[in-house]
């Protein structure tokens, strides 16, 4: 996966994301909340402003239930957390279930559905004594092809296979894309796109400049990248899925797991149903792009969807 920057009540989002506050909500009676006197969590999250977001809403979802999180933000990337997991420094994580997939396949065929990667991602975890929590997220941050909304609606784009009959063309993607199967070597091989000319692009703000200024014509981004949400931009749909299938889910203990209850299963779902795409990406743009904390706009999405009350 490339860098990450990485639609339920968006109306609501956008008006209580002014909110400076943060936290979960309290009980006047905290024996009462089913987390009380259960173990620690401790929650890990990685070095990327969608993961940092992530760990504050389960972290504030979970203590409004009076469950005690320890919040351990920023730990590198795949291998470095669940090094530090495997390691019991942290005892939760979440995670993009398309990269513990790959770990697991090793140099076999990766999966081709979300179905055979979550199962791939299962046998992974099990293997090292966790759960990967179901459900899964609906949005899955995979990398993508953009266009501008101009370009795409004057040749009629709405698919990566539907480049082929449009001449030469310069595609825009971060350096190690050009030699992966999930970046410009698909879409030679399993798209046929020979007349795509691959440009070396950083990743982020400069891939849109790319395409703004013309230098490229399509670009390979993430699918949950904060400049998506703005509607100027052309998302087109992968039918060989070369870009795979990264969907989130927590990765916990499953010692953990069995102690804490139903109410943190009841909890870790009300959460991971309200990610969808575009809620991810006006999240994430709330931070990347308005400069917006974390901890609060994560306390404002899960007051606005009604699991926090203050």
């Amino acid at each position: 996966m490339s860098q990450l920057s990485r639609r339920p009540l968006l109306a609501a989002i956008a008006i209580v994301l002014t909110a400076c506050g943060h936290g979960a909500a309290a009980s006047s009676n905290g024996a009462s909340l089913p987390g009380t006197g259960k173990p620690t969590i401790v929650l890990g999250n990685r070095n990327t402003v969608e993961e940092v977001l992530l760990g504050e809403l389960y972290a504030q979802a979970f203590r409004a239930q009076g469950y005690i999180v320890e919040l351990k933000p920023n730990i590198g990337g795949r291998q470095p957390i669940d090094s530090v997991f495997q390691s019991g420094q942290i005892n939760a994580y979440p995670a993009y279930l398309g990269e513990l997939a790959a770990s697991d396949a090793g140099d076999t065929k990766p999966p081709t559905s979300e179905t055979e990667t979550e199962q791939m991602a299962t046998k992974y975890e099990q293997h090292h004594g966790a759960t990967v929590m179901m459900p899964v997220t609906p949005f899955s941050s995979s990398d993508t092809l953009i266009a501008l909304n101009s370009f795409a609606q004057g040749k009629h784009l709405t698919t990566i296979d539907q480049l082929k009959r449009l001449g030469h063309l310069k595609v825009g993607a971060y350096p190690a894309a050009q030699t992966r199967s999930a970046g410009y070597v698909g879409l030679q091989q399993a798209y046929g796109l020979t007349n795509l000319e691959f440009v070396s692009v950083s990743a982020g703000a400069p891939t849109y400049d790319a395409l703004g200024g013309n230098v490229v014509q399509v670009a390979q981004t993430v699918s949950t990248d904060p400049q998506l949400a703005s509607g100027a931009y052309a998302v087109l749909n992968d039918p060989k899925n070369i870009f795979g299938f990264q969907h989130v889910a927590l990765i916990i203990n499953t010692s953990l797991l069995r102690q804490l209850g139903s109410a943190f299963q009841q909890a870790y779902t009300a959460v991971t149903n309200l990610l969808t795409l575009d809620a991810v990406r006006s999240l994430n743009a709330a931070v990347a792009i308005n400069g917006k904390v974390p901890a609060s706009v994560a306390h404002a999405f899960l007051l606005a969807n009604h699991l926090l009350t203050s």
